[in-house]
């Protein structure tokens, strides 16, 4: 595997490191700071997925690092050109980097501060099963029962929507948005598939007994919920990556980076193939990575240098505060309505004179826009501390670690007005199932309780003589 890993990590850095090809003279720190920015990831995932107690959201961290801000900035940087065509400023260039370095040692600093803090708390696998937990039972069947629910009557709903191209599902969820509560079942119906099969499959693995057929009808509708046909390829890809983690063991879980990695930087701008408007590829085609890492998909860096270049300042109707609740906000019913709209990519796009504004914001410039270098150091040490915490191993951040990762791809790129909830619903859950299963735990250490008259509360009472 190691072998394997180098080469691979090898034949993607060497020639994105290669700056001499470049007809533009980029100054020395911005230079430096690329080539920081592609070794970084590179090393922190080799050691990753080599290491004893393999992460697999740990990996998934840097998988995304060295493909969107690592090998895609180098790429665009060695040709002069950026995706939406932005004539960067060099002062922005660089201090964007330093943001993306700055995230990653936070990152590292956290992780390794709470992995640190667990050192010496051992976890017993056996501890961890949950053959014998009825409560637990109770409550996945019960939660599968109603996010098919809600997923069927989502369906339903939509109509021929779901199979139509977005063009059509987007007028679908326009049509469809005066109806009440239909935003929350739009979040629960997706945001449900990429957590519950995933952690319904880890619960059968550790012993529950969960029917197969039950678990097959979950996965099919969440794959119906979340096809490419209509929603993201983030999207469907969280899905089917948090799907496929949890079906295979810890071992081959450590080569999913590498199948991810060449995905992204071969295929992954053609994959948009089933919208089904008339925008997306014509035919599925492998090409090379500097040509696939300057398309319009892998416009993290850029972005995230339009946000250094408005140095905290939007030329929109949105404040920074509405950026910073909006993504709490933007799932409540009633609530939401105040926030509509209200994402970071969208705010920076408007502000910097861009055409089209349905973009993202990685989460490095996020953390920028709100909280400026502190937000960052702060944002990127939770990220760390969160993804030391889950490499622990209790029934809680087991079945929250899958789900977690899954989520990183969306989170990393952003905004956090569309997917914070997600995050926070599989926290959610997998706190519940946890509990359920701690709650039957104890259940059976406690002796039961019989209640038993004294002899002498039972025998009739004589009258004491003088």
């Amino acid at each position: 595997m190691a072998a394997i890993y180098a080469g691979l990590l090898a034949a993607l850095t060497i020639p994105a490191l290669n700056f001499s090809a470049s007809h533009i003279d980029w100054p020395p720190d911005v230079t430096v700071q690329a080539l920081l920015m592609v070794l970084v990831p590179t090393v922190a995932l080799y050691y990753s997925v080599l290491s004893r107690e393999h992460s697999f959201a740990w990996s998934v961290y840097w998988t995304w690092s060295l493909v969107f801000l690592g090998l895609a900035a180098a790429y665009q940087l060695a040709e002069g050109t950026f995706p939406w065509g932005g004539m960067l400023h060099e002062g922005d260039i660089s201090n964007a980097q330093r943001i993306v370095l700055m995230g990653h040692a936070a990152v590292i600093t956290g992780f390794v501060a709470m992995r640190f803090r667990e050192r010496g708390q051992t976890c017993n696998n056996s501890s961890q099963r949950t053959t014998d937990s009825p409560r637990l039972k109770t409550g996945v069947m019960s939660a599968l029962l109603v996010h098919g629910s809600i997923g069927a009557l989502f369906s339903i709903l939509m109509g021929p929507a779901m199979f139509s191209g977005r063009q059509a599902f987007q007028s679908g969820l326009a049509a469809n948005e005066g109806l009440p509560g239909f935003g929350s079942l739009y979040f629960l119906s997706n945001a449900g598939a990429i957590v519950l099969p995933a952690m319904a499959i880890l619960l059968r693995k550790k012993g529950l007994n969960i029917p197969v057929p039950a678990l097959v009808l979950s996965a099919l509708l969440s794959f119906l919920v979340t096809n490419p046909l209509i929603g993201s390829r983030f999207l469907t890809g969280s899905f089917l990556v948090a799907l496929t983690a949890a079906l295979v063991g810890p071992q081959a879980r450590r080569w999913m980076p590498a199948g991810v990695i060449l995905a992204f930087v071969t295929v992954f701008p053609t994959l948009d193939l089933l919208r089904g408007d008339g925008t997306g590829a014509t035919e599925v085609a492998i090409t090379a990575p500097s040509e696939t890492l300057t398309t319009f998909d892998y416009d993290a860096f850029e972005m995230l240098t339009r946000e250094v270049s408005l140095h905290g300042e939007l030329n929109t109707d949105i404040s920074r505060a509405d950026l910073a609740i909006a993504p709490f906000l933007r799932w409540i019913p009633v609530l939401s309505q105040g926030v509509q709209g209200d994402a970071s990519g969208p705010a920076v796009a408007t502000s910097t004179g861009m055409g089209y504004t349905n973009v993202s914001m990685p989460l490095w410039g996020e953390a920028d826009l709100i909280g400026a270098g502190s937000g960052v150091l702060v944002v990127f040490t939770v990220v760390g501390l969160v993804l030391g915490r889950v490499q622990h191993a209790t029934l809680f951040t087991s079945l929250l670690e899958i789900p977690l990762a899954a989520l990183l791809f969306i989170v990393l790129r952003g905004s956090l007005y569309e997917v914070l909830g997600y995050v926070l619903l599989a926290y959610a859950v997998a706190l519940t199932f946890s509990y359920l299963a701690r709650k039957d735990k104890l259940d059976r250490r406690d002796p039961p309780v019989v209640e038993r008259r004294e002899s002498w509360e039972l025998a009739p009472q004589r009258p004491r003589g003088i």
